[in-house]
């Protein structure tokens, strides 16, 4: 009985100090990536066309993007649609949403364009939650550079 009880204490203690220590991890995390791309016209209308999404993001590469949304129960809902931004909001069944926003960023009278795609997750306080975010830059941020690659790739190709 003795030992179930230190082993029930010890338990506890660790959890409250591993909780502690998840409360430093901020509850909003951005992750954020951009490309200078030389071709502005048609940036954005690849990222606003969902048909258009198997071109180049990578997650929905190869196949195509209605049916990928449908397996993954990904509800996407349009925030905000201008000419330098589109913002939306991904979510899955039983998870929070994401913010994923895309903005054109242009510079006078250059040539060229900058994209910023970000990703914006809010948090709750548990600690595994927190934790994980810390994995959130290996794998949401090496996906969106190479869906930025992709885009910059095809406007590219179409203006030359």
């Amino acid at each position: 009985m003795r030992l179930i009880k230190l082993a029930f204490i010890s338990f506890l203690v660790f959890f409250g100090i591993i909780t502690a220590m998840s409360l430093l991890i901020p509850g909003h995390i951005r992750i954020s990536k951009a490309i200078n791309i030389s071709a502005s016209d048609s940036v954005l209308y690849l990222i606003n066309d969902s048909h258009q999404w198997p071109r180049w993001h990578p997650a929905f590469q190869g196949r195509e993007a209605t049916t990928v949304l449908q397996q993954s129960n990904i509800i996407i809902t349009p925030l905000i649609k201008t000419d330098t931004l589109i913002s939306e909001s991904w979510q899955q069944a039983g998870k929070p949403p994401v913010l994923n926003s895309w903005e054109l960023h242009r510079f006078g009278t250059t040539d060229s364009v900058a994209l910023q795609w970000y990703m914006d997750f809010e948090l709750k306080w548990y600690p595994w939650q927190k934790f994980g975010s810390l994995l959130y830059e290996k794998t949401y941020g090496t996906m969106m550079e190479q869906g930025l690659q992709n885009i910059k790739h095809i406007a590219e190709q179409k203006a030359s």
